[in-house]
């Protein structure tokens, strides 16, 4: 953890360059769930080449998350009765790339906790971009947003494991949240991180940017509002996670350039706490490698 924080960057930049592509079906699926126009029928078909990934989506469909009365046993039901086009295209995100890093040799990795936060901050940004009619992307797109903010902090809970349960248990004794603590040890920010690995398999350019310049006060392109849109959901979902309340105060400023209302956004919250148990629920169905 002394080492020179230079060159550990360049050796975990390079270990994300020398990470193996995608298989082959994998590749196919990400394909498909970038592709806006596929329809329902097809998408379940590529899906349908991994049995794994299929037998997760049913078990989310069947989660009490979504409360169904019967069993949804195959995929087009769970996709046209239950989950719909846009949720599951943006959950196969999350397991495919969520399967491909095993972090069981990082300790302090708490799958249950980084899937509970990435959808909590997913499912605030999807209802509050309905809400305000973020029209320059489709709900779909800020749904994986949120899912995929902290996907730099799986990677490298996978490449470095040692190096981040240490991390995470300075982090714990020193009380500074993980992500400063990541910057201190590392160089840069698990952002950056999550940027290069999406980078590398090519994934759509909005999820390049929001990781791109998420911590970044000047950018000013189009994803801008995307990114203030996350930032307000990021801050909501650390209080969640944290069991503290909210501080309206401090979301002031965002929620003004979102155009919220304050009080649909408190209603929100409160939707988000009430539902925290179904979330953490569906989060241990996502994260269960």
């Amino acid at each position: 953890m002394n080492e020179d924080p230079n060159k550990a960057i360049l050796l975990q930049i390079n270990r994300l360059r020398n990470l193996p592509a995608l298989p082959e079906v994998n590749m196919r699926i990400l394909n498909a769930i970038n592709d806006p126009d596929i329809e329902i029928d097809k998408l379940a078909d590529v899906l349908s080449m991994s049995p794994s990934l299929v037998a997760r989506l049913l078990g989310l469909a069947n989660s009490s998350y979504f409360g169904q009365a019967r069993q949804v046993n195959d995929l087009p039901t769970a996709i046209f009765q239950v989950l719909g086009l846009d949720l599951v295209k943006s959950l196969s995100l999350g397991i495919v790339l969520n399967v491909q890093f095993d972090t069981g040799k990082c300790q302090a990795f708490n799958s249950n906790y980084f899937w509970t936060r990435s959808l909590l901050a997913a499912i605030c940004a999807q209802k509050l971009a309905h809400a305000n009619r973020l029209k320059s992307f489709s709900l779909s797109t800020v749904y994986a947003s949120g899912l995929l903010l902290y996907i730099g902090m799986l990677v490298l809970g996978f490449l470095i494991p040692e190096e981040m349960n240490a991390i995470f248990l300075e982090s714990k004794k020193n009380q500074i949240c993980v992500g400063d603590t990541i910057k201190q040890n590392l160089g840069n920010s698990h952002y950056h991180f999550g940027f290069l690995l999406l980078q590398k398999w090519q994934l759509s350019p909005v999820y390049l940017a929001v990781l791109n310049h998420f911590e970044d006060p000047d950018f000013s392109g189009e994803e801008r509002p995307l990114i203030n849109l996350l930032t307000l959901c990021h801050t909501i979902s650390s209080s969640l996670m944290d069991h503290k309340s909210v501080d309206m105060v401090e979301l002031e400023s965002l929620r003004v350039k979102l155009s919220l209302s304050n009080s649909g956004l408190e209603a929100l919250i409160e939707e988000l706490i009430e539902n925290r148990e179904n979330i953490q629920k569906l989060a241990s169905i996502m994260g269960n490698g």
